[in-house]
């Protein structure tokens, strides 16, 4: 007997309401926020001006999920309600806007990516930013294949620390999660920065555009990353980060932050080393649902 789903009480809220829930981490308001606006959204990438292909839009979608959450909500905080601007006219705008830069990359690689919004620089010297954000905030779209080409290509440990350290992670926690000292950690992150820069400087890097891999976001892995992509990013990390979980972890991380990375299955399977890396990463997924949504 097939029972009604029940209604969060949170949906009775009014906006303005909802969304101060959310920027407090209220558990389950940011999941009712997106489920008050998703037809909203979805309406705006599906407009005509836009014209993107319909299996694509998910993906933009997806990344659209990824943008409001990042820097503890920091778009959604930008809110303020001046002229009597509700929070649907402001959200349908940043919407607007994420999309036009998907069109403006779109028009130059028709397969696109999923990455709007970022107006980004490229820092070869790999100095890690102040204060936590996802890894080279301010990289231009081929600046930024570039420096994942670089990274990807490094030994796993080094590409965990890299990613850790931009997320403004503290490093001991890094050395908790990879099972060693924080001297090797402060070895590691050192030596990828050397790696990274020699490389570039010897022109010993791919030098091809990173595209999503459907041998990477396999259906299952797809159905798994939905239900995830609406929890709060620190919720996901702490999960992610359990004591000496090491390649796992990463995984995880290069997973929720697919359009990011935009990982090939050969890069997939380098992190993995040993296990299939298909099947790792249902695992990783898995295991993170059961630890975030059970």
């Amino acid at each position: 007997m097939q029972t009604t789903p029940t209604k969060s009480p949170l949906m009775d809220l009014n906006d303005k309401a909802l969304l101060k829930l959310v920027l407090e981490h209220k558990p389950g308001a940011f999941e009712a926020f997106l489920e008050r606006y998703r037809s909203l959204m979805f309406s705006v990438l599906y407009g005509k001006g836009f014209g993107f292909p319909r299996d694509y839009i998910e993906d933009i979608y997806q990344s659209l999920i990824l943008a409001l959450s990042r820097r503890d909500y920091h778009r959604l905080r930008s809110f303020e309600g001046r002229n009597n601007c509700s929070v649907a006219t402001f959200l349908q705008v940043v919407t607007t806007r994420f999309a036009l830069d998907e069109l403006r990359k779109w028009k130059r690689h028709p397969r696109g990516r999923g990455q709007g919004g970022e107006e980004e620089r490229l820092d070869l010297q790999i100095e890690a930013p102040s204060g936590a954000g996802p890894l080279s905030e301010s990289l231009g779209q081929e600046e930024l294949d570039l420096f994942h080409n670089l990274l990807f290509a490094l030994d796993w440990k080094r590409v965990s620390v890299v990613l850790w350290v931009f997320r403004g992670i503290a490093r001991e926690k890094v050395a908790e999660t990879m099972d060693t000292s924080r001297a090797n950690i402060d070895a590691l992150y050192k030596r990828a920065k050397d790696q990274m820069t020699q490389r570039f400087a010897d022109g010993a890097y791919a030098k091809h555009r990173r595209e999503s891999d459907p041998q990477v976001l396999s259906p299952r892995v797809r159905e798994l990353l939905r239900p995830l992509l609406v929890v709060p990013t620190g919720v996901l990390r702490e999960a992610l980060l359990q004591p000496a979980s090491k390649r796992r972890a990463l995984l995880g991380l290069v997973l929720l932050e697919y359009p990011h990375f935009l990982c090939s299955a050969e890069e997939i399977q380098r992190l993995a080393e040993k296990e299939p890396g298909p099947e790792v990463c249902v695992s990783v997924l898995e295991e993170l649902s059961e630890r975030v949504l059970s």
